[in-house]
Parts: structure tokens; C-alpha cells; sequence
């Protein structure tokens, strides 16, 4: 999907058009939920807080303005994911989804295929459930910024943009959170190499 083509969805849904949310839901549905997943590492939870950014962006859309053309919705709805993430973090036991409207229903694709996928993927992976913990033990912030900018493959424009942060402070997080990464994963390796011979 091109620029001028998310540029007319986006103008659309702002309009109330239902077939044109659709179709941003579509597109982005996949990129969300991989993402909310490896930050969860829960399907169930990934599910429920991908629903609720959709519905957010749905609720919020007519307020979204334009600033750096694609980038500009991309980075807009994944700080939506990024928040909803963290509030998922905040209320870990609680988390539950923030609306259930009948009114509002999307033909969702079928997920469980989707899961599946991750959770072989994830369950198949050592070293990812490795770096998994080991980001994890990071702050909120270089949290945030080493999913977007490594697994999102952000450009730090969009990540200031996502994160409200000015650019130069993102590259100086960015650089400390991989130095801190790269701590503990020397930490870690020594406990992951005496796990690899328990098995």
C-alpha cells in the first residue's frame, strides 16, 4: 500500500467511512499484533490489546494530523501500541479489553493460524526467548525503542514521532539500551551456555 492510497483511507475513515478503517485494519493488523506479541509474549493478551489500539485509532482517527507523510500514521499507530503495551505492563493481571461495543465488529482474518506461527516460531527460537528476557530487564523506554527501531525496523524520525521524544535524545537511548543489552546478554550467556548442555 502506497502513501497516496493510506493518505486516502485515512482521510476516509476520518470521515466515518467504515470500508476504509477496514482496510487500514487490514494492512496493519499483522504488523501490530507481531509486534504487541513480542513485547507480551502472549497471544491471548496480544489479541486483546491489538483489538484495543485498533479500536483507540477508530475512536481517535479524526483528531490524527499529517507530519512526515507514511511514517506520519505509522508512527501515530504504533505509539498507540507502545502505550497500550505499557498499560499492559502497569496492570499486567488486569489487562482486560477497554471496549466491547457490538456496534463495532471487524472481519478480523483467522488468527489462529497467525498464533500458531508466533508461538512455534517463539517456542522454536532459544536465542529469541534469550534476548526476549534479557530486553526485558531494560528500561520501559529503551524497551520501546529497541522493539521499534530493530524489530519494527523504525527509522528514529518515526520513533521520535511514536515515542513524543526529540530525535537526538532517541539515538542516545537507543545507543545506551544496546550497551545495556549487550551487559546482560554477557551475563546471560554463560547461564544459556550451561542451559544448552542440560539439553
Amino acid at each position: 500500500m502506497d502513501l497516496d492510497e493510506i493518505k486516502d483511507l485515512v482521510e476516509r475513515s476520518q470521515k466515518k467511512d467504515k470500508e476504509a478503517f477496514s482496510r487500514l485494519f487490514d494492512f496493519y493488523y499483522d504488523k501490530i499484533i507481531r509486534y504487541v506479541f513480542r513485547r507480551t509474549l502472549d497471544v491471548e493478551y496480544s489479541k486483546d490489546i491489538t483489538s484495543n489500539v485498533f479500536l483507540k485509532a477508530l475512536d481517535n482517527i479524526e483528531s490524527f494530523k499529517w507530519r512526515n507523510g507514511i511514517n506520519s500514521f505509522n508512527a501515530w499507530i504504533f505509539k498507540i501500541a507502545t502505550n497500550e503495551v505499557n498499560q499492559y505492563f502497569r496492570k499486567q493481571n488486569r489487562y482486560k479489553l477497554i471496549i466491547d461495543d457490538p456496534e463495532i465488529r471487524f472481519n478480523l482474518k483467522d488468527e489462529s493460524n497467525l498464533s500458531l506461527e508466533i508461538e512455534k516460531k517463539i517456542d522454536n527460537d532459544k536465542y529469541l526467548m534469550i534476548l526476549n528476557k534479557a530486553i526485558k530487564e531494560l528500561k520501559p523506554i529503551y524497551q520501546d525503542i529497541i522493539h521499534l527501531r530493530y524489530f519494527e525496523e523504525m527509522s528514529y524520525d518515526e520513533i521520535s514521532e511514536a515515542l513524543k521524544k526529540n530525535e537526538s535524545t532517541v539515538r542516545v537511548y537507543a545507543k545506551r539500551a544496546i550497551e545495556e543489552l549487550e551487559k546482560i546478554l554477557e551475563k546471560d550467556a554463560v547461564n544459556f551456555t550451561n542451559y544448552e548442555k542440560t539439553i
